[in-house]
């Protein structure tokens, strides 16, 4: 009898399929850097030689975000992927469900469309609710009441704390 496989000679190790959530996270790591960069070179200068201006420390952020966005597509793309600590509860092989993570998105999006015309307290409030309902809440009175009272928090905090301009909405005259 004799093996099939000489000892010498080994198999390549199995090559990991991509993680799909890891190589979006990664993309969007990678479109973040590219956003910051263009921000950044939005950023005014004064017409005098100096060394550090105030396109500097931004610059270094949307560098350093841009290239840990391109390790990670790197990483992504020959099958790493972001394994839960011993300590998580997790099963990484489990199917990906993206209802959560959508919700929170379209509330996002909602509330940014409804920020001008119905204001910073409504399209927050939205956002809150939202990520809220996401969570599993079901107790909808105690989510609005909340979403609300935090975006009030954060309006005047914002308006009169730090002197940001932020549209009432239909709010106007109240706050």
């Amino acid at each position: 009898m004799s093996d099939p496989m000489p000892p010498h000679i080994s198999l390549p190790p199995a090559r990991r399929p991509i993680s799909v959530p890891d190589l979006l996270v990664a993309l969007g790591v990678v479109l973040l850097g590219l956003l910051l960069l263009i921000g950044t070179n939005q950023i005014a200068t004064s017409g005098m030689n100096t060394v550090v201006g105030p396109k500097v420390f931004p610059l270094i952020v949307s560098v350093g975000t841009l290239g840990l966005g391109v390790l990670l597509t790197i990483g992504a793309l020959r099958g790493h992927r972001a394994e839960p600590t011993t300590e998580e509860d997790t099963d990484p092989d489990a199917p990906v469900n993206l209802a959560s993570p959508g919700l929170i998105l379209g509330g996002f999006l909602l509330g940014t469309l409804l920020l001008q015309p119905l204001g910073f307290v409504v399209g927050t409030a939205i956002m809150y609710f939202t990520v809220a309902f996401a969570f599993g809440e079901r107790r909808y009175g105690l989510m609005a009441g909340v979403a609300v009272i935090v975006a009030l928090i954060t309006y005047v905090l914002f308006t009169r704390g730090l002197g940001l301009t932020l549209p009432a909405g239909i709010l106007k005259g109240v706050l």
